[in-house]
């Protein structure tokens, strides 16, 4: 990497995971923090532009339709002054699409994993490839090797993670307990019965419980009023900012390893997150007071009611996660 600070650096995350987003949020405000005289843009995939849209941690966002190979040309022909420094970030996956954006960035430092890892070639054109590391580590701590190799080292920025619109905060209530039993997977989705059980010992304990329901989520909160006996109030099609307003000023969240789940850690809301196949240890969301229920043989069914419970409850109450 050369000596000289970058004063133009772009970050490139063009996949559209909102949680793998926000685990990166870690990284891209360590490398915000290590060059603030840079001007900064991050390249974002359109499905979930708005988590980090309006954000402080770049100067500019551009919005990127990865699925659209157009969109893809598109943005890599749009006039641009020459990049310092770019930075792909990839985790598990790797897009063919960024890699080509990157290159096309003719950034003079070009740093992201070795391609090797993920069976690639070098479409990036990297300057420096960096080795994956070692292990297992968390989500955040994988991205922020990148961010370390670029100079940005040091330990993470402290939480929060994502910044709630105070105009939208305001409008949101107070001490809600959010439940979100659905996920986009199928195979990352805890019983609606044991969601039932969960909700109805809260709403005993004199708790506002609401249900989250996205648009992959599709019967899921009817299931869990059903169990339930009684129609419990439902949280539909808002925005992302908006709900990142509403989980800010929230009580408790308790959900399946999804987005919405990422975006309430990322607040700062109490979180719990209920785990199977998935590891919380690498993929638990990142914020101040976040734990999850998995059990020991890592399968989502064999995770209880008092489980997520024991989690949960004590996270009313606890002082280290107390709004400040």
């Amino acid at each position: 990497m050369s000596s000289a600070a970058p004063l133009r650096i772009r970050l490139f995350r063009p996949q559209n995971q909102l949680g793998d987003l926000l685990l990166n949020v870690p990284a891209i405000r360590a490398i915000r923090e290590r060059y603030p005289a840079a001007h900064i843009t991050l390249v974002v995939g359109r499905q979930n532009a708005s988590a980090v849209l309006g954000q402080p941690w770049a100067d500019e966002i551009r919005v990127v339709d990865t699925r659209n190979f157009l969109g893809v040309l598109r943005a890599s022909l749009a006039p641009a002054r020459r990049t310092d420094l770019a930075i792909y970030f990839t985790t598990v996956s790797y897009s063919r699409s960024g890699a080509f954006l990157v290159r096309r960035s003719r950034a003079r430092d070009r740093i992201g994993f070795d391609p090797i890892r993920y069976a690639e070639r070098d479409r990036a054109a990297l300057t420096r490839a960096v080795d994956y590391p070692a292990g297992a580590p968390h989500q955040a701590e994988v991205t922020l090797a990148l961010a370390r190799a670029a100079g940005a080292a040091g330990p993470p920025p402290p939480p929060p993670y994502y910044l709630p619109d105070r105009d939208l905060a305001s409008r949101a209530p107070e001490g809600v307990v959010y439940v979100h039993p659905g996920a986009g997977k199928l195979k990352n989705r805890w019983p609606a019965a044991r969601f039932a059980t969960v909700a109805a010992e809260l709403l005993a304990r004199g708790h506002d419980v609401r249900l989250i329901e996205g648009p992959q989520d599709a019967g899921t909160t009817g299931a869990v009023s059903a169990a339930v006996g009684r129609a419990l109030p439902v949280v539909r099609g808002e925005t992302i900012p908006m709900l990142a307003a509403r989980f800010s000023r929230a009580a408790l969240y308790v959900g399946n390893d999804t987005g919405p789940l990422h975006l309430a850690g990322a607040v700062g809301c109490p979180t719990v997150g209920i785990y199977g196949w998935s590891d919380p240890n690498e993929w638990k969301p990142v914020g101040r007071c976040v734990r999850w229920a998995r059990a020991a043989d890592h399968e989502l069914e064999s995770v209880a009611a008092a489980d997520v419970l024991d989690r949960a409850l004590p996270l009313l109450t606890e002082e280290p996660c107390a709004k400040g």
